[in-house]
């Protein structure tokens, strides 16, 4: 207070330097473009094997979407961006291990998605005004197609929590699926979220982002009389971290599918 007993005016600290060169913030630009990457390669093998014709129309549409975003990304970290998508050794990538679930059931896949883009709104919402500017201006082109697929995804999951069968089918995946997701907001090692929002790279820290998101879950699934439990049943047998570079069972498959055109052609660009 001043001696008016008005609240002090505060004066925001301008970052200095780039942001990008911020510590950790290309390690998020990294491990938000792998998330994407593994979450578009899954969804493609649902390309002319969906349960119905729209589906199959949307989950492929949703696919070069996020593969999409995991390019608009990787380029904000360098030109070679087949290298850094396809390239690396398998500790070099650092998604959570909810995006490399193959989710080849199409229920588990429905709860996935929700839970997925969910998040993502969350997450490129807190970037869309990032000191980082092309950062910022790829979250706000995100965030535009996250509406549909978010849309889509709750559309669905609203239809079905309104029958006995969907919701004894579906709320039993959100108990094996929601406390996995929670790593989507697991900051990589060695970054300091803090500092990033400190310089304006983001506007929350990730703890902040998760409870935002926990509670969008949370009222979304309240009519079926459910919440979520976002802690794991048994820490013992919890996976280790995606972010730290630890790799779930299913990643080799997924990487395999992913290089397989590389394998065959070496001069292939993305």
């Amino acid at each position: 207070m001043n001696d008016m007993g008005e609240p002090e005016r505060v004066t925001a600290i301008e970052p200095t330097g780039d942001p990008a060169d911020v510590p950790g913030a290309r390690d998020l630009v990294l491990a938000l473009a792998d998330d994407e990457l593994c979450i578009g390669q899954n969804l493609g093998w649902w390309i002319a094997v969906g349960p119905f014709l729209e589906e199959d129309l949307a989950l492929t549409s949703i696919s070069q979407d996020e593969l999409g975003h995991a390019r608009a990304l990787y380029g904000l970290l360098g030109d070679d961006i087949d290298a850094m998508a396809y390239g690396r050794e398998p500790y070099e990538y650092l998604c959570a291990h909810i995006t490399e679930l193959p989710c080849h059931d199409w229920a588990e896949t429905l709860v996935r998605h929700f839970l997925y883009d969910t998040a993502e709104s969350v997450r490129w919402g807190a970037l869309a005004d990032s000191s980082w500017e092309s950062l910022g201006a790829v979250a706000r082109r995100a965030l535009a197609e996250e509406r549909s697929h978010l849309r889509h995804a709750t559309g669905l999951l609203d239809r079905l929590l309104r029958t006995d069968a969907g919701i004894a089918h579906l709320l039993p995946l959100f108990d094996q699926l929601a406390p996995m997701a929670c790593g989507l907001f697991d900051a990589p090692s060695g970054c300091s979220d803090e500092a990033l929002v400190a310089a304006g790279v983001m506007a929350c820290e990730l703890g902040n982002q998760r409870a935002q998101w926990q509670d969008i879950v949370g009222e979304a699934l309240a009519p079926a009389g459910y919440q979520p439990q976002w802690a794991v049943a048994d820490p013992e047998a919890a996976p280790l971290g995606g972010r730290a570079g630890r790799r779930s069972p299913h990643f080799a498959a997924l990487h395999a599918e992913m290089v397989e055109v590389l394998s065959i052609d070496p001069s292939a660009r993305w």
